[in-house]
């Protein structure tokens, strides 16, 4: 099952999400937040999607919100969904700036909408593995190429490097994002100078 967290300062609401969702997902909704919007991070790192409340800070408890929180997941995961199901919707799409899907939150309310919440859901979640497996397969068909003795073309030199970046991009934490941006760079520096090099070439013997 795909597992879902979902966070929201106001508990008059967990028991109506948890009767929403729990029976198609992998519902958590933790019963208390961090204080420091840094912290959320260790609450949500294992979810495939995150649904929080735009006004996470709407009781004064909390001084942050809903986009706040997605900022910083995007910090560790680039890619990880994140919806924001609010009752200040007009609010929410005005002033929200890291998050694409902002909804209402009669979707957890209405049978109609709770199926479309579950299929935007599966979708977003469907769309965030196809794109991490379309990566993993790229790269794996690239190496066993480089390992029988073959030379990348320009294209799959390219095709690699975004693979690499996106998987990169999946754990922002990891080592392995500097290296492959430095790797990356020297990469694109030496075509430039190759291009350049062969442009001179041809200028030469055309004279």
């Amino acid at each position: 099952m795909i597992k879902v967290i979902y966070l929201d300062e106001e508990k008059g609401w967990h028991s109506t999400v948890y009767e929403a969702l729990s029976t198609r997902f992998d519902l958590d909704i933790p019963e208390n937040l961090p204080h420091n919007v840094e912290d959320v991070w260790h609450l949500v790192e294992n979810a495939q999607i995150i649904i929080a409340d735009y006004r996470l800070n709407g009781d004064g408890t909390l001084s942050y919100t809903g986009d706040e929180v997605a900022k910083v997941v995007h910090k560790h995961n680039k890619h990880l969904p994140v919806f924001i199901i609010t009752s200040y919707e007009d609010n929410a799409i005005q002033e929200c700036t890291e998050t694409q899907i902002i909804r209402g939150k009669e979707m957890f309310t209405n049978s109609d909408l709770i199926d479309k919440l579950c299929l935007m859901i599966e979708s977003a979640v469907n769309r965030y593995n196809a794109q991490k497996q379309k990566s993993e397969t790229c790269i794996k068909k690239l190496m066993d190429k480089i390992k029988a003795g073959e030379v990348l073309t320009p294209v799959e030199e390219s095709e690699r490097f975004d693979a690499e970046l996106y998987l990169s991009e999946l754990d922002m934490d990891s080592s392995l994002r500097a290296n492959l941006m430095t790797k990356g760079s020297f990469s694109k520096i030496e075509e430039m100078i190759k291009l350049a090099q062969t442009i001179v070439v041809n200028h030469q013997q055309n004279k």
